[in-house]
């Protein structure tokens, strides 16, 4: 129950005073929404004394408990309505945020695999550039290459390779090449690793076969001290 009160001398007051048309004063009306809309159900003009104006109060609201408790019905029923609707809009965004965050993973999880399959198509690309690029420098080598002395030439040098892969090679050099000449060769072959480096035994020392800054041109195989024939040792250095 809600009381208001105000002077007709007052602007608010004058406008309430023409709406409900009163005739004297202190003037009394008792408003409540009844078929929805706001009606006055009491009214109460001039002096009246106190228990009198409880027992005209307590007959105007017994004769509209009726539409009082109809309209708590019915607002107890519009809020349990706009809680449900609440509840069901809350519920709703809820499962729309939840599939929202599944799309949303699913997505995630379809790009972390294209860029999965890109970067291995990507890899794979890369090698089979490597190795056709590896393959091509093997046949320029091969192409390069010196032809192999005759046996009965007093300048050659016949040289056994031996292989990580436990196989044997076997060419022949002439003594004034450059040690260069044998590692191209060694590169030339299918079965040789890609990177490697060529041993001698008898001292064990490592061939300057590639130029470096110690060795800027590689000795001929007389300089290294070759003999006319000879047995090196290729050692696998891809994994290095």
């Amino acid at each position: 129950m809600l009381f208001w009160a105000c002077s007709t001398n007052k602007p608010e007051g004058y406008r309430v005073s023409q709406a409900l048309r009163e005739n004297t004063y202190p003037f009394l009306a008792m408003i409540m929404l009844k078929d929805r809309r706001m009606t006055v159900v009491g009214r109460l003009e001039g002096l009246i004394q106190p228990d009198d104006l409880i027992n005209q109060l307590t007959f105007i609201i017994d004769a509209n408990q009726t539409y009082l408790v109809s309209e708590r019905l019915e607002r107890e029923e519009r809020n349990q309505t706009q809680v449900l609707r609440q509840q069901q809009d809350e519920a709703y965004l809820a499962s729309l945020r939840a599939d929202q965050e599944k799309e949303r993973k699913k997505r995630e999880e379809r790009e972390r695999k294209r860029r999965k399959e890109e970067e291995v198509k990507q890899q794979k690309l890369a090698e089979e550039r490597r190795r056709q690029n590896l393959q091509e420098e093997k046949e320029r080598k091969l192409e390069r290459l010196p032809p192999e002395p005759s046996p009965d030439d007093p300048e050659s040098v016949k040289i056994i390779f031996k292989l990580p892969n436990d196989s044997r090679v076997e060419r022949r050099f002439h003594f004034s090449q450059s040690l260069t000449v044998i590692h191209d060769f060694l590169f030339s072959l299918k079965e040789s690793p890609e990177k490697f480096q060529i041993e001698a035994n008898f001292p064990r020392r490592v061939l300057p076969c590639i130029p470096s800054e110690e060795w800027p041109n590689p000795p001929t195989l007389q300089e290294a001290g070759l003999s006319h024939t000879e047995v090196l040792f290729v050692q696998d250095l891809t994994d290095e």
